[in-house]
């Protein structure tokens, strides 16, 4: 567990926070108090693999995650983009996490202090919240799919997002999107994680991450104007993170 500190041309001290998996979090709440960002930023997947239960929100289900969001709140403003944890979370889910007092951005921007914050959702998330459409349960059943083959995210609204005038801060769990559909925007500054730092990282290089396979290129660091966080959780399948500290990250003006 350590804290990462980047240099970066923004006008605002920011913390980025990625992939809690619904763990505990007194450490990372410690080293937010410490370092006094003056907003957050979490990239998705505060939520761990929730099944939902009859007449329960999955939400209701996790230990951490709104506890965390209501914490972050308290420390600095807070704003959440959707990962692909998160893609069961149905509108009632969602307002709970609001009520946390953190800005929760799916495929949307809000404007705070001169920043144009936004958050692409993950493709899985943009794939069963129209699925699930017209349906009267909260959580119909899908099988899930989050592969560029099978579902592409939303960036429809990210023409209208780049036109508003302001710093841009966009909030974007997977770093792969960055190449795919992130490139040519006029972005000052997009915010990932989803790659945990490659899991293992031998000689400064991570080893595996979703959606880039093996020695994947965006793991950690700063690319351009994008910085990933290595996470906040050791999950990885049947993959150890080994060499590979978990890390809050701070992005401070130059």
């Amino acid at each position: 567990m350590k804290d990462t500190i980047y240099k970066y041309k923004t006008p605002v001290k920011i913390a980025l926070i990625a992939d809690l998996h619904d763990r505990p979090f007194g450490w990372i709440t410690d080293s937010l108090k410490k370092h006094k960002p003056e907003i957050i930023c979490i990239a998705g997947d505060l939520v761990h693999r929730a099944v939902p239960q009859p007449d329960k929100l999955v939400l209701q289900q996790t230990g951490y995650v709104l506890p965390f969001l209501k914490a972050c709140a308290q420390i600095a403003p807070t704003f959440m983009s959707m990962g692909n944890h998160e893609w069961r979370l149905c509108d009632d889910d969602i307002a709970v996490m609001a009520e946390t007092g953190a800005a929760v951005l799916e495929n949307s921007w809000c404007s705070y202090n001169g920043l144009i914050i936004g958050g692409l959702s993950s493709a899985g998330f943009t794939a069963y919240q129209s699925f699930r459409e017209g349906k009267a349960e909260r959580y119909p059943d899908w099988s899930y799919g989050d592969r560029p083959d099978t579902t592409e995210p939303n960036t429809a609204w990210l023409n209208e997002y780049c036109e508003q005038q302001g710093y841009k801060i966009l909030l974007s769990h997977h770093p792969e999107y960055r190449d795919r559909y992130l490139k040519q925007l006029p972005l000052d500054l997009i915010l990932s994680g989803h790659a945990h730092g490659g899991q293992i990282r031998l000689f400064g290089r991570g080893v595996f991450a979703p959606g880039q396979g093996l020695l994947p290129k965006y793991t950690a660091g700063v690319h351009g104007n994008m910085v990933i966080s290595k996470g906040l959780a050791n999950t990885g399948g049947m993959i150890p993170r080994l060499f590979n500290p978990r890390e809050v990250v701070y992005i401070e003006p130059l």
